[in-house]
C-alpha cells in the first residue's frame, strides 16, 4: 500500500540530514606509519673500553610550546639508538663509554595570520616548528676520570601552512628529528675521531 504524500515528505527532512551528517562525519585519512630513524647504515664506532652507557640529561617540561613527549619518535629516543647503533667496544681496556644526551627538544609555535580582508585571500603559515639534538661522548678510566670528550648538537626548523594535514605535520615533524639527528651523526663522528683519536678507531 502506497504511503500517504505528507508521510513521504515529512521524512526528506530526516533523510537529507542523514546525509549531511555522513558527509561531515567521512573518516579522516589513516595516519603515517613512519619508518624508524637508525644510523647502523652509517658503521660501527669502535672504542677502546669495556663498557658503555646512555644518560638522558634532557628533561621535557611536558607544557606548550615544548611537544617532544607527545611524539612516537622523540629525539631522546633517537639518541639512545645512535648509540645503540653505532657505538661498539673491544674490551682492550678497563675504560667506559658515556653517551650523554644534553636537549631533545621540539618546540611548535603558532604564527600570526594576515590580518583583515587580506587574510582571506593568503594561505598563511600558521605554525613553526623546531627540533633541537645536543649530545657528548665521554670516555671515562676505571676511577671515573674524564679522559676526553667529543660533542656535537644541531637545530632544524620548519613551518606548515593553514592547508596542512595531520599527516602533513606528521612528515614535518619526522623529517626534522631525522635531519637534526643526522646532522648530529656526522657531527659527533667528526669530533670523535678528532678528540678521542686514542680511544676511538
Amino acid at each position: 500500500m502506497p504511503f500517504p504524500r505528507r508521510t513521504v515528505l515529512a521524512g526528506l527532512p530526516l533523510a537529507i540530514a542523514t546525509l549531511a551528517l555522513a558527509a561531515c562525519t567521512t573518516p579522516p585519512p589513516p595516519r603515517l606509519n613512519l619508518p624508524e630513524i637508525g644510523f647502523a647504515q652509517s658503521g660501527p664506532i669502535t672504542f677502546a673500553a669495556g663498557s658503555a652507557e646512555t644518560v638522558n640529561e634532557f628533561r621535557s617540561s611536558f607544557a606548550p610550546p615544548y611537544i617532544e613527549h607527545l611524539l612516537p619518535q622523540p629525539p631522546a629516543r633517537v639518541a639512545e639508538r645512535w648509540a645503540r647503533d653505532r657505538i661498539r667496544l673491544d674490551n682492550s681496556q678497563n675504560n667506559s663509554v658515556r653517551v650523554v644526551i644534553k636537549d631533545a627538544s621540539v618546540i611548535e609555535q603558532d604564527i600570526a595570520k594576515t590580518p583583515g580582508l587580506r587574510g582571506q585571500f593568503t594561505n598563511d603559515q600558521v605554525s613553526r616548528f623546531e627540533a633541537s639534538l645536543a649530545m657528548s661522548v665521554e670516555v671515562r678510566d676505571a676511577r671515573g676520570f674524564k679522559l676526553g670528550e667529543a660533542q656535537a648538537s644541531a637545530k632544524r626548523s620548519g613551518t606548515l601552512d593553514e592547508k596542512a594535514t595531520l599527516n602533513d605535520r606528521d612528515t614535518l615533524i619526522y623529517n626534522l628529528i631525522k635531519d637534526v639527528s643526522t646532522d648530529v651523526d656526522r657531527e659527533l663522528e667528526r669530533n670523535i675521531r678528532q678528540y678521542l683519536p686514542l680511544y676511538a678507531r
